[in-house]
């Protein structure tokens, strides 16, 4: 029996995959079926497209123009993918943004690697030879900012922000998790990731967490206004880049500056050691501390099997990655998740999969290798010794690189971690800040080697490591994570 009903599927030339299907009946006449059509495909579309050539117009104030839908934006000819928009921008010095040498690098020239890439459009504020549909403004960064500003105001879902010296990439990580919405990869939180990273918002984002960091003062304030968030979030105020600042007091503040952006009637979460000052800067934001005091909004408290117990749960829970600095972050999600109205129950939804370089552990022939080089200031650095201290099976050793931008403090925040190093088996020191303020003042039994850079590095510890020893891997960006060590020393290990 031939049937009155049809299934009708319009796929998407663009590339993406996506089809609109329809249940057509026979007794629809055509031009029924092609407004339905019509409607269909054009919500699809709509629907994958990140931005329309239009809304760019508009965002940048400049005359509409016929142009692609773009998928994505771009500042890296090598990554960019099909039909995204390349923004070329200058690498010049920005001293409003403490960039006070260019980078040696001008976008500008690398539009024609990013359209054999595949860009679908460029912005750009210089001329060039390409075809390729081109938004022309005065300065790219500022049309950067100008996209985000413009995709900011088009978002009605809520949108968090958070900073702290230490973690940021890993609250982030947990909150996506925990509220199952997407994020930036990476550390994007200067004055160009977090715009880069508002630009590639979906317009119809339920949800949006954004990290935002500093190393100078004045920082913070103008992206925390740029995301304009409706939770921050202060993980912790640290010795980090205390060397770029007049004390600890104005690192206090400019961390704190994060709630200048909150929007009317926000919520401002900090660590309970600042509520004191955050109550006293911001009276008018609804102020929420986390940590261990009973006075804490949200407080929590650990084991040494790595479990946590949550003021927002009757249970105990394991702390992804370990230690007492993922605990707190831990709680510092339970909070969010608390404030936005969700349940404390979804930090389940976090897995062990921590960000690269800030905790993930994995075994190489027997040897566990906890890597946690992509940073490093003295407090972090030393709740990871403890967590390492406290690990059951074989030697633990400590590689631990110098920190950098500590300014007067050096010598007396890398000779403070002396007492955590002596709980650990050995140590390789990287760096001469590490070496000559700390290494030096161990016994010689706990002194593994010392190494100006990590240049053969990876080759001894292949010699001295043994099967079921515990490594961790520490130190600021430049000693380890730029570098490539982990993966290095993976490759050396594995033989």
């Amino acid at each position: 029996m031939e049937s009155d009903r049809y299934s009708l599927r319009i796929y998407d030339s663009g590339g993406t995959g996506s089809f609109a299907e329809l249940i057509i009946s026979r007794s629809l006449d055509v031009k029924a079926i092609s407004s339905a059509v019509f409607i269909q495909v054009s919500m699809s579309i709509e629907q994958s497209t990140l931005w329309s050539w239009s809304e760019l117009c508009e965002a940048l104030e400049l005359d509409q123009s016929d142009g692609p839908e773009i998928q994505g934006v771009s500042i890296d000819s090598r990554t960019i993918e099909k039909d995204e928009l390349f923004v070329a921008l200058s690498g010049k010095a920005r001293p409003e943004f403490n960039v006070l040498e260019d980078s040696g690098r001008d976008g500008h020239d690398y539009i024609a690697a990013a359209v054999r890439q595949g860009a679908g459009g460029v912005l750009a504020h210089r001329t060039h030879t390409s075809t390729i549909s081109t938004l022309r403004c005065d300065d790219t960064l500022t049309g950067l900012w100008d996209l985000a500003h413009y995709r900011r105001n088009q978002i009605n879902g809520n949108v968090i922000a958070v900073t702290g010296s230490s973690g940021k990439t890993t609250l982030k990580s947990f909150l996506s998790q925990a509220l199952e919405c997407a994020t930036s990869e990476g550390s994007l939180n200067n004055h160009i990731g977090v715009p880069l990273s508002m630009a590639r918002t979906s317009r119809d984002a339920s949800l949006a967490v954004f990290e935002i960091g500093t190393n100078h003062p004045g920082e913070i304030a103008p992206l925390s206004k740029l995301t304009r968030p409706h939770v921050a979030v202060v993980l912790n105020v640290l010795n980090a880049h205390i060397g770029n600042f007049s004390n600890f007091d104005a690192l206090q503040e400019e961390k704190l500056s994060i709630g200048e952006g909150v929007a009317p009637g926000g919520c401002l979460i900090v660590d309970e050691i600042l509520e004191e000052p955050a109550k006293a800067r911001f009276p008018e934001l609804d102020l929420r501390t986390y940590g261990q005091n009973a006075d804490a909004d949200y407080r929590y408290e650990m084991d040494d099997i790595d479990q946590v117990q949550l003021s927002t749960l009757q249970e105990r829970v394991v702390i992804p990655g370990g230690g007492e600095h993922r605990a707190a972050t831990l709680c510092a999600t339970a909070a969010v998740l608390d404030v936005l109205g969700q349940s404390a129950k979804n930090v389940h939804k976090i897995s062990a999969e921590l960000p690269p370089g800030r905790g993930r552990t994995f075994d190489v022939n027997g040897i566990r290798i906890i890597d946690e080089s992509y940073n490093a200031n003295p407090e972090s650095m030393r709740k990871c010794l403890k967590h390492l201290s406290r690990q059951v099976g074989g030697r633990k050793v400590a590689i631990v690189g110098e920190m950098a931008e500590l300014g007067e403090q050096t010598e007396e925040l890398h000779a403070s971690l002396v007492n955590e190093l002596r709980t650990v088996d050995g140590v390789i020191s990287v760096g001469r800040a590490m070496t000559k303020h700390a290494y030096e003042r161990l016994e010689s039994h706990a002194k593994w080697g010392e190494f100006d850079d990590i240049g053969g590095l990876a080759a001894f510890c292949a010699e001295t490591l043994k099967t079921n020893d515990i490594v961790l891997v520490k130190g600021s960006n430049t000693v380890f994570w730029t570098r490539n060590f982990v993966p290095d020393l993976v490759k050396a290990l594995d033989g």
